[in-house]
């Protein structure tokens, strides 16, 4: 899976750190077949090796996007030589590879250095002259696929079954477009992947001059300019002589990759002390001309404690080499690996990250726990857009699970969601609607469980401020006990059940004077803290009961909603 398939956008607004990945909310978008003419628009506006381009020169420097990745070993070039669809040059060079390839009328000439093409180099230099490469069967995708508009942009994705007919997988694709241009923000499937920025006009074309792929992701800069008559030579023919056999990557389904699979010794999985017993292991996989495997992609499993021994599993498979009309070729392809663990002994067993957070919903949130009708109110303080420091105030009244309505004001900002029967709504309004969206997110911050994959979680005792409590965490954390503020979420409840505190992309929430309101201990003061200081201070005024109160109450004419990419429960 590529980072994108976790489906979520960051959004940092200026003077308020608190604006982060998952508070913001999508409106639905009403699909139409338009929905794939507008992608095949934005696609054929940004292919450059398509009939009716220009001549051009393209060199693309790349480089690992991110300091962590430095020393990946993905450091390279690309460079095009391009009048035709009959007449260019390529060249693809990084530390492990060249290659050079030349097609010239019906005469196509290619040399390489090196056995194994990287796919990661494969994808890139694709993905800078083809955005999407498989256009006509993305087409059809998006076609049926779900489409939303998410603020500034329209995002369609769909699922595709996979996997073997023992072992079901499935495969996700996603294709974003901005919709003040009409351009690719972002695109992924299988065995292609790319980000796009910094668009330029070439020749009624609109080209990227920043790609980013894979994972570990690369950056490719690029330099776009007219093919000059002095270039012409770069189409000739080398008299020294090409490969005998062509250097070919082939997309292969699963169910294909294991026909050559080789017997291997069974996997000896080690026994875990969190997460599922049972799942699994998957990851996209390149095996070479020989049949071994050369490069894995990201790991997913229903539990992290799987990763580093799938990994060397799949690692150590040996395959059949394939041919394709006679040759043997590189594959790319998904690989399913079932496990099968079991509990160290006398170690304790918390359970699922799931039973923490209905117990904490239950235990700490009125709409999720006696399920009394009710009113609750509440003040807080936060920096408004302009740098100040304003007041704002949330109110939330509920009747049902299907009859609802929260609201939030502050500065000159309004927010609303609600829901009336089938039918949920949203409605934002003014410059600081994003921290409303922070304020009800940091007031219910527990994950919907439809939301989140079981085994990235784990569980360990600790003590909160003199109090006994659970942490329940996924991401990275060091020996030393140092969480990554990129990757790691936590949640601390104590032992009735009661959430205490969250940390989520470096901000931390802590929950006090909890008050009883029929059986449901509700926190009235909630610290909002960066860096160690406080950035935003809610405090619950009242929770009363809720009397008769009119259905228009729970309506929002004309802002119908439909809930994604967000993993709030309401």
């Amino acid at each position: 899976m590529k980072h994108r398939d976790l489906c979520m956008i960051l959004a940092m607004h200026r003077p308020l750190p608190l604006v982060f990945v998952l508070l913001l909310s999508f409106s639905s978008f009403a699909y139409s077949e338009n929905l794939a003419k507008e992608v095949k628009k934005a696609a054929e506006r940004s292919t450059l090796d398509q009939p009716g381009t220009a001549p051009f020169h393209l060199k693309a420097t790349i480089a690992p996007s991110f300091e962590r990745d430095k020393n990946s070993g993905r450091t390279g070039e690309v460079e095009i030589w391009w009048a035709s669809p009959t007449q260019w040059k390529r060249e693809l060079r990084c530390p492990q590879f060249h290659r050079v390839e030349i097609e010239n009328g019906a005469t196509h000439w290619e040399k390489n250095e090196g056995d194994y093409f990287p796919e990661w180099l494969r994808e890139i230099a694709l993905e800078v002259v083809q955005p999407i490469p498989p256009l006509a069967e993305v087409l059809e995708q998006v076609k049926t696929a779900e489409g939303s508009a998410m603020g500034p942009m329209i995002n369609i994705d769909w699922v595709t079954n996979t996997g073997t007919a023992e072992v079901h997988n499935i495969r996700r694709s996603v294709v974003a477009i901005k919709n003040d241009t009409g351009l690719l923000l972002y695109a992924d499937g299988f065995g292609w992947d790319g980000q796009f920025k910094n668009y330029t006009k070439f020749h009624g074309r609109m080209i990227p001059l920043t790609v980013s792929s894979g994972s570990p992701e690369v950056t490719a800069k690029i330099t776009l300019e007219d093919l000059s008559k002095s270039d012409s030579a770069s189409f000739d023919i080398p008299t020294a002589p090409g490969d005998a056999q062509p250097l070919r990557t082939v997309l292969i389904d699963e169910t294909t990759l294991r026909k050559n699979l080789l017997p291997m010794d069974p996997i000896s999985w080690p026994p875990l002390r969190d997460g599922p017993l049972q799942g699994n292991f998957t990851t996209y996989v390149v095996v070479d001309r020989e049949g071994k495997v050369r490069d894995i992609g990201t790991l997913v499993a229903e539990n992290q404690g799987v990763y580093e021994t799938g990994a060397h599993a799949v690692q150590s498979m040996r395959f059949k080499a394939f041919v394709v009309d006679g040759v043997p070729v590189q594959v790319y392809s998904q690989i399913t690996v079932p496990f099968n663990v079991v509990r160290p002994a006398a170690s304790e067993s918390f359970g699922s990250a799931q039973s923490f957070f209905e117990r904490g919903r239950n235990a700490g949130f009125p709409y999720a726990g006696q399920k009394t009708p009710y009113i609750l109110r509440a003040e807080f303080e936060a920096a408004s857009n302009d740098g100040s420091v304003e007041k704002g105030r949330y109110e939330d009244t509920w009747l049902s699970e299907t009859q609802w309505r929260r609201e939030a004001w502050f500065a000159k900002s309004h927010y609303v969601r609600s829901r009336n029967g089938e039918k949920t709504y949203q409605f934002a309004e003014g410059n600081d609607s994003g921290t409303l969206r922070v304020a009800f997110r940091i007031l219910e911050p527990i994950p919907a469980p439809d939301t989140f994959q079981e085994g990235d979680w784990r569980m360990k005792r600790d003590t909160l401020n003199g109090v006994n409590s659970i942490r329940v965490l996924t991401g990275y954390e060091s020996p030393e006990g140092q969480l990554d503020p990129e990757q790691v979420r936590a949640f601390w409840f104590d032992e009735s059940g009661l959430l205490l505190k969250t940390y989520f992309k470096g901000i931390e929430t802590q929950r006090s004077e909890f008050v009883d309101f029929n059986g449901v201990r509700i926190a009235h003061r909630i610290d909002v803290r960066k860096d160690n200081k406080l950035a935003m201070r809610i405090r619950v005024t009242e929770v009363q009961a809720a009397s008769a109160i009119s259905d228009k109450t729970f309506e929002v004419p004309h802002h119908e909603w439909k809930r994604v990419f967000t993993d709030e429960a309401r």
